[in-house]
């Protein structure tokens, strides 16, 4: 695949046009569902039970009946093309069949994060899931028979009013169960931006984009030989819920565009007994996939000793991506499996978001993790903090890293990253504002800082994150990282978050939310005098508010991101229960 760098310097890169298929792509999820299911009958999707241990398997053709099922099923309860419908359900073929079919009868579909427990005691899911409602005009609600009574009870006229259980769903008859037909630049489904604050945003997703960035990922993911996965017999394995746009896409949708073998596990199961995720790629021809918190986790509860006898050898590529990526997590984590016969050069760093339907870039060196300096001259306070490699555009894709003014920058100056190319969303649900504020022309501005060097990109950090302290720009994950070092270990159980907190007289000043085991005062006396220190000589500046919290405390995604914008919330209203210092 050859890369193009235009300009002198200039802060630009371009991926290849997309390698043709002689014998015609399908450009509908539908049709794509159908060819799968003739040319690659013998690969298919598994389901992990709760123990990781045993899965239950369909074919691709069998997944085509059950598609079919459920189209019938939507059609029964009246369901029909350009209703909008939610589904709240965990990783399960209730939910792949439900999604499908919704999206082959030209409904919208929009997966959302299911609640951990029922709803009683708390009304903050339901009231979630009203905004949800909401934003998109949801006419069904497909959710768990432990959840749709209390919605019921509680709310009658509304939620209560359009659930519906699988089991009811289910027993509501069949439909007519033949596909919509449907032109690939129609709308096929709904994304909620991940780790959105404030009102939640819908992504249009249509049939071209999935289909085309599904592909993508398949070019821009090769490895050993340097062939696309498709050609190989390979065993995609992951556990991101399928509400998660890397989920969804770079899991579910990847596999079934190409033909994968895709094992699935829920993230409660993986959470709970990570060794079973790396069990699975056991002498497979494997494919992990996942955030940068799923591998740090792996290093936090895993030993070399529950690895013994594990062959990983055969695993040709680990896509990371989804949130920054730490070159200490990657090493750890290659450090971990020494012995295993699993490869660093296999650790493939990714970057993608839900407006670009997932894939942007790909690290294609196949050299494992490559760190850059972040360049210093900039307007942004930095400590000379490495950031991770992410690679070249994929195909039919453009990026660049554009100033204030929308001008595009040279190499090795940082600004925000934009992107243009099929498979950038063209707006929001039903919102023109938020729109417009994303989409420059055909630009799509990311929010992400960033840079260009050797005809690489790199990722710096969040512009809609970045705290102003003393009129200077200063990175969060800046702040964090030299938390978690002060505290001689950087560990995903024990998670730091920085947020700034406006003074009246002072100005904006640094807060800093720190999970930790220890609970003697002097050991929290003597691990704050050290997380300022640290922070005082990287960054020159200080922290003006420093609370200690029991592990788990800090509110995260599903897939481990935290949510800075909750904790700061929390912060401001005096509800974080902080352990006692003085």
């Amino acid at each position: 695949m050859s890369l193009k760098v235009t300009g002198s310097g200039e802060a630009r890169l371009r991926g290849p046009a997309p390698i043709k298929d002689p014998s015609g792509s399908p450009m509908t999820i539908g049709e794509t569902l159908r060819r799968t299911a003739l040319d690659h009958g013998n690969q298919g999707i598994q389901i992990r039970d709760r123990s990781g241990r045993r899965s239950d398997r369909r074919n691709y053709p069998e997944l085509l009946q059950w598609v079919e099922r459920y189209c019938g099923h939507w059609r029964a309860v009246g369901l029909t093309k350009g209703d909008r419908v939610l589904l709240c359900l965990n990783t399960s073929w209730e939910f792949i069949g439900a999604w499908l079919g919704a999206i082959c009868i030209g409904a919208y579909p929009v997966a959302i994060a299911p609640a951990v427990g029922g709803l009683k005691g708390s009304n903050h899911f339901a009231d979630r899931m009203e905004t949800f409602r909401g934003v998109v005009g949801a006419s069904r609600l497909l959710i768990s028979e432990r959840m749709v009574e209390d919605l019921r009870k509680s709310y009658p006229e509304s939620l209560g009013a359009i659930a519906l259980t699988v089991e009811e769903l289910s027993k509501a008859g069949q439909g007519d169960q033949t596909f919509e037909a449907a032109d690939p630049n129609d709308l096929a489904f709904l994304q909620f931006t991940s780790g959105s604050t404030g009102t939640p945003r819908a992504v249009q997703i249509s049939h071209l984009m999935a289909v085309r960035n599904a592909l993508n990922i398949n070019e821009g993911s090769v490895f050993l030989t340097g062939k696309p996965v498709a050609e190989s017999k390979v065993l995609h394995t992951a556990w991101l819920p399928m509400h998660h746009d890397m989920g969804l896409i770079g899991c579910l949708m990847f596999s079934l565009c190409c033909g994968l073998e895709l094992s699935l596990m829920n993230p409660a199961t993986f959470l709970a007994r990570p060794l079973r995720y790396l069990e699975t790629a056991h002498q497979k021809n494997g494919l992990l996939s996942g955030p940068n918190f799923g591998f740090q986790f792996c290093v936090d509860r895993l030993s070399r000793e529950d690895l013994a006898g594990l062959d990983l050898s055969r695993v040709g590529a680990a896509m990371t991506g989804s949130e920054m990526i730490r070159p200490e997590t990657m090493n750890a984590f290659c450090d971990l499996l020494e012995g295993t016969g699993f490869r660093r050069e296999a650790i493939q760093p990714c970057y993608g978001m839900a407006e670009a339907t997932l894939a942007v870039t790909f690290d294609r060196k196949l050299e494992g993790v490559r760190a850059h300096p972040i360049p210093q001259v900039s307007e942004y306070s930095l400590e000379n903090k490495e950031v991770v490699c992410v690679g070249v555009p994929v195909p039919d894709t453009e990026v660049i890293i554009a100033g204030p003014g929308g001008n595009v920058l040279r190499e090795n100056e940082l600004g925000e990253v934009q992107v243009r190319g099929p498979s950038v969303f063209s707006g929001y649900y039903d919102n023109e504002e938020s729109s417009r504020q994303a989409l420059r022309e055909e630009w799509l501005k990311t929010g992400d800082i960033g840079f260009v060097a050797d005809g690489e990109l790199y990722i710096a950090g969040r512009s809609k994150e970045i705290l102003v302290i003393r009129g200077e720009n200063v990175m969060p994950h800046e702040i964090e990282w030299l938390a978690e070092e002060a505290r001689g270990e950087s560990s995903s159980a024990e998670r730091t978050v920085a947020f700034s907190v406006a003074r009246e007289h002072s100005g904006e000043e640094i807060a800093l939310v720190v999970e930790t085991h220890l609970t003697e005062k002097t050991d929290l006396q003597r691990l704050e005098c050290s997380i300022r220190s640290r922070i005082g000589r990287g960054l020159s500046l200080p922290v003006a508010d420093l609370l200690f919290v029991r592990r788990g405390a800090i509110p995260r995604t599903s897939s481990g991101k935290i949510q800075r914008g909750k904790i700061k919330q929390l912060f401001l209203e005096g509800a974080i229960e902080k352990l006692d210092v003085d």
